[in-house]
């Protein structure tokens, strides 16, 4: 049975609700049946709101209701059965508060609902308590258009994105674009239950005019925390040109302050596959272990000349010298049986302000852990041997009235001197609101290598830190960098769909080859004010920053967009 109502709900009143109703219902329940069985589910109803409310509707006029009324008209409602594939209870099971709250928690990471709740409603005399799953829709579908005419050539692209498909469930990428030399395309697909099953199906098929990427995905994977196992199983295929940084320091020359690098057309292709089964699953913590293979080939096409960023064209023979062994690591077949150690707690606390402005966000309270290593072996038709690894860890715990953010990344490559390289990186933020209006972030972050050329070096720039370089201004195997921000929220939502707020910050930071003379004793500052996009009917959707920065070195003050990382 589906409801469909218009209504708004306050995430600090449903959790109250929610416990009030189930301390009832187990108090009546015990109390009818004298406690000598336990609480069962009963019948399960949806009552799912629209994008705007009714009360919403009825307190705006003139072109800000028709805007609304708009909305909700354009928008295609999330089917039932969609929904009810989420649950992990069913009409009869034994009512599990854990249960209902992990059900509201995979609701949420659909990424096209909000203010998500499972509420204990009615208890009936023979122990059955009727649930109630109540949710609000949100927008789901992008649209985009560009033409951009200059005297060396038109261009034009169209766009069209939606997470949830004609409200299937479904995510659907589709654009398509040319200019005077050729068109370009892109198609993606992503279906997270495939006729229902646990099972994920992902395609992509993107021609550009820098690349083209085939890719197919096939994946069962952990939809609880007590699912016994999870596998995946990828084909891919891509041709493209990235950047392979080298120091200006080394043989390559240069001496200068901003990154160097070749773009060198790379063509990779690889598979991979793996299956993981829990092994523990304690009242604290739950251990995954896993057995995998993955398998790729890379060739980097390297001319006879190679063009530099800083303008200059030097002989191959000057690139592969400053590219030291990296270029040979980056380059050939690897055959790399896997083994997967994953961990994480099951302390969950529901917030919002950190990523996003809108919609409510599941931080697990416990380190979360996973580690993914093993030998490349040449008879297994490797060109090359040595040990690799992967690792991560991530927490998230209260600090006084904010959340504090700790997440550490590495990966080694071990063996001879040619193939050896780490990296490792830790970050550190903390965010805090106080009261209704203040925002506050703070954000640090350090990372070192070695060997660490071509794509595995740290780049610092405009999508890591520092808003007045390009988004690689800086590049090396060291990197340090920091940011303080000051937000205040205004009042109210603009047009109902955003929510504003004005920041000032101060950032820093540097990033530099070991070889350099510069560290840190050079590293950038920076100064700013800037507009906070929070979209709050859309829940997935992080918030989008428009700056103008004042760099301290000099020079006039940059504006800059951007919609990702936490800066």
């Amino acid at each position: 049975m589906t409801i469909r109502q218009n209504f708004r709900l306050h995430p600090g009143l449903v959790a109250i609700l929610c416990g009030l109703s189930v301390v009832s219902a187990a108090a009546n329940a015990g109390a009818a049946a004298g406690a000598d069985f336990p609480l069962r589910v009963g019948e399960v109803r949806l009552r799912i709101e629209e994008i705007f409310a009714s009360s919403e509707l009825a307190d705006s006029h003139g072109f800000l209701h028709a805007t609304r009324r708009l909305v909700n008209a354009l928008h295609i409602d999330t089917r039932e059965a969609v929904l009810r594939r989420e649950f992990l209870f069913a009409e009869g099971d034994v009512l599990d508060a854990a249960r209902l709250q992990e059900t509201e928690r995979n609701l949420r990471a659909l990424g096209y609902l909000t203010n998500v709740s499972v509420v204990a409603v009615d208890t009936l005399p023979d122990g059955r308590v009727d649930l109630e799953v109540r949710a609000q829709e949100t927008w789901s579908l992008t649209t985009a258009a560009t033409y951009a005419h200059s005297p060396v050539k038109d261009r034009w692209s169209a766009e069209l994105s939606d997470q949830n498909f004609l409200g299937y469930g479904v995510e659907v990428i589709a654009s398509f674009g040319a200019d005077e030399d050729r068109s370009f395309r892109r198609l993606a697909y992503q279906d997270r239950r495939v006729f229902g099953s646990p099972y994920q199906v992902r395609f992509d098929y993107t021609d550009l005019s820098d690349g083209r990427t085939r890719g197919f995905w096939f994946s069962r994977p952990y939809q609880a925390e007590e699912t016994p196992w999870s596998m995946q199983a990828g084909v891919w295929d891509r041709s493209f040109t990235p950047r392979f940084y080298v120091s200006p320091a080394g043989p390559a020359g240069g001496g200068g302050e901003s990154s160097l690098y070749a773009s060198l057309p790379l063509r990779e292709r690889g598979i991979q596959a793996w299956v993981s089964r829990r092994v523990g699953r304690g009242p604290g913590r739950i251990w995954r272990l896993g057995v995998g293979l993955w398998s790729d080939e890379n060739k980097f096409l390297v001319p006879v000349t190679v063009g530099l960023s800083d303008g200059r064209v030097v002989d191959q023979s000057v690139l592969r010298a400053a590219a030291g062994p990296a270029l040979r690591r980056s380059t050939g077949r690897r055959v790399q049986p896997l083994l997967i150690v994953e961990s994480l707690g099951r302390r969950w606390t529901t917030q919002r302000y950190v990523m996003s402005y809108g919609a409510q966000e599941d931080l697990n309270l416990d380190p979360l852990l996973r580690l993914s290593a093993g030998p490349v072996l040449a008879g297994l038709g490797s060109d090359r041997e040595r040990f690799m690894a992967e690792w991560r860890a991530v927490d998230w715990s209260r600090l006084g009235p904010g959340m504090l953010l700790l997440r550490h990344t590495g990966q080694a490559s071990l063996g001879s001197r040619d193939n050896q390289s780490v990296g490792i990186g830790l970050e550190a933020g903390w965010i805090v609101r106080t009261g209704e209006a203040d925002l506050s972030r703070a954000w640090v972050e350090g990372a070192i290598g070695s060997n660490l050329l071509g794509p595995e070096a740290f780049a610092l720039g405009l999508t890591r830190g520092l808003r007045t370089l390009d988004y690689d201004g800086m590049v090396g195997d060291r990197l340090v960098r920091w940011n303080l921000e000051q937000t205040r929220l205004l009042p109210g939502e603009l047009l109902g769909l955003y929510k504003l707020g004005l920041a000032v910050f101060q950032a820093g930071g540097a990033a530099w080859w070991n070889d350099e003379a510069r560290g840190l004793g050079r590293a950038r500052h920076e100064t700013g004010v800037g507009l906070r996009f929070g979209p709050t009917r859309s829940a997935r959707a992080d918030v989008a920053r428009l700056d103008l920065t004042w760099p301290w070195s000099g020079g006039g003050p940059q504006v800059t967009a951007v919609t990702s990382g936490y800066f």
